[in-house]
């Protein structure tokens, strides 16, 4: 995951480091000694996260928080606060001021690296929220109006039990049912919002850390509990902390924190998981009738381009590229002909769903024409485009598609293709009109490959 990270510290030689660590690990790095100087730089943007340390003046990071988040263009960026906590109080002050995340000082890179990661892929569902929304808006379709929040389901999953586990579940908000890690839910229907899991208890009885991995990871497969949050408690942040953030808990919780800590870092989750919630009803609810294709299920045209517009948009502001794709089904009319309509619709839904399967949640697809298909990848290089068209084609190439039976027929199968044109952007215009040049370029470069023979990838090289 890549990103671009302003890291604040004073002391010169710590700055030098983190961002040796952290450029390793491929992100782009900056680095100021200044607060000031620091805000500065953040409001011009094209920043994904900031690490500031808390160095010896936690008065004057608690306000530069406040400062980012009363300012529009820093109002959502990620920020983490490493430092030495006096306690728990001065934890939860940084928090409601305005951080994402505090590290105690000493810590280990993997650690701080696993928060990034957490954080970043927060921010982007975030993101991609707010850019559904505005695209929905932009087709003329308003949100209905927030109805009353009922109060979500908290699981504690823990193996204590009396006093103890009464403490604890009196320490999160909202109606907590508690659950051994032995009977977790598998009931498809509603479940918790929220599970919180009780590592400092698992690991206090003599269970393996690799038992609170299973634990994780077993959540985020059942298909009852994968869209729940993950909060974990630990006795502290060790080692196995970081390893818990990549499986696929949302946050962690050290022993040094508060009642009150915990009570903030659970409503967050819950806030974000009501923002999901949100935009997956969106996705299903009565407007996807009009900006879907009823055949295959992908966006259509309507809503590929507003959509298309805001990713160049987004592209442009932060100096990333984006990489679009116009696909089209080789001699689709001889389906047609020699096969029939109904064939012909099958394959157009079958060469969709395959579509679908080879990209990323992030990517944009949707079908633009009869037999013609877009896909925008952000945050993608030529080389890296190129590849995926390659993936693509290969998927189509490969494996016959079947066909519907006709009376007095055996099932039949045909062999399908796909040309694809690859171009890179965005281009340096208005949003809009970037989008429909970048459209244009990679229709350009599907026109070269079905007059070089057709079943191939061509990409545009004209410079953006």
């Amino acid at each position: 995951m890549s990103g671009r990270i302003l890291i604040v510290e004073r002391i010169a030689t710590a700055r030098i480091l983190s961002r040796t660590g952290l450029s390793a690990a491929g992100y782009d790095c900056s680095g100021c000694a200044d607060l000031n100087q620091a805000l500065t730089v953040l409001k011009r943007g094209g920043f994904d996260l900031a690490v500031i340390d808390l160095g010896e003046h936690p008065e004057a990071v608690l306000a530069f928080c406040r400062a980012l988040r009363e300012i529009p263009a820093t109002a959502g960026l990620p920020v983490i606060v490493p430092g030495r906590f006096p306690d728990a109080a001065a934890r939860l002050a940084m928090l409601q001021a305005g951080a994402d995340e505090v590290i105690e000082r000493p810590f280990g890179e993997a650690l701080l690296q696993a928060r990034i990661r957490n954080l970043l892929r927060a921010r982007d569902t975030e993101v991609e929220s707010l850019m559904r929304d505005h695209t929905h808006r932009a087709l003329g379709f308003a949100e209905a109006p927030a109805a009353f929040q009922p109060a979500q389901p908290i699981a504690l999953v823990s193996p204590r039990r009396g006093a103890a586990l009464d403490h604890l579940a009196r320490d999160l908000p909202g109606p907590v049912t508690v659950l051994s890690p032995r009977h977790l839910p598998s009931d498809p229907g509603p479940g918790p919002d929220l599970f919180v899991l009780d590592g400092t208890g698992l690991l206090g009885q003599g269970q393996p850390p690799e038992a609170l991995f299973r634990l994780v990871a077993d959540l985020r497969s059942r298909s009852a509990t994968r869209l729940a949050a993950q909060m974990v408690l630990l006795p502290d942040e060790t080692p196995e902390a970081a390893l818990l953030l990549d499986l696929g808990a949302d946050d962690i919780v050290p022993g040094r924190a508060g009642k009150a800590e915990i009570q903030h870092r659970a409503r967050r989750l819950l806030r974000r998981k009501a923002q999901a919630d949100q935009l997956r009803d969106t996705l299903r609810n009565g407007m996807r009738a009009a900006v879907t294709d009823e055949l295959t299920g992908l966006w259509n045209r309507r809503y590929a381009m507003p959509h298309l517009a805001r990713l160049a948009q987004a592209a442009q502001s932060g100096h990333r590229t984006l990489a679009v794709m116009v696909l089209d089904i080789d001699h689709f009319k001889t389906i047609n002909d020699g096969f029939g309509h109904p064939a012909g619709d099958r394959i157009l839904s079958q060469v969709a769903a395959r579509l679908r399967d080879g990209l990323r949640p992030a990517d944009l697809i949707a079908r633009i024409g009869g037999e013609e298909f877009l896909v925008a990848m952000p945050d993608t290089t030529i080389d890296q485009a190129r590849a995926a068209a390659e993936r693509l084609r290969r998927m189509i190439e490969t494996r016959p598609f079947e066909l519907p039976p006709r009376a007095g027929a055996p099932a039949e199968a045909c062999r399908v293709t796909i040309s694809v044109g690859v171009a890179l952007g965005p281009m340096a215009q208005p949003p809009q009109d970037a989008a429909e040049a970048l459209l244009q370029r990679a229709d350009t470069a599907l026109y070269g490959a079905k007059a070089g023979g057709r079943n191939q990838v061509a990409v545009c090289q004209t410079a953006a």
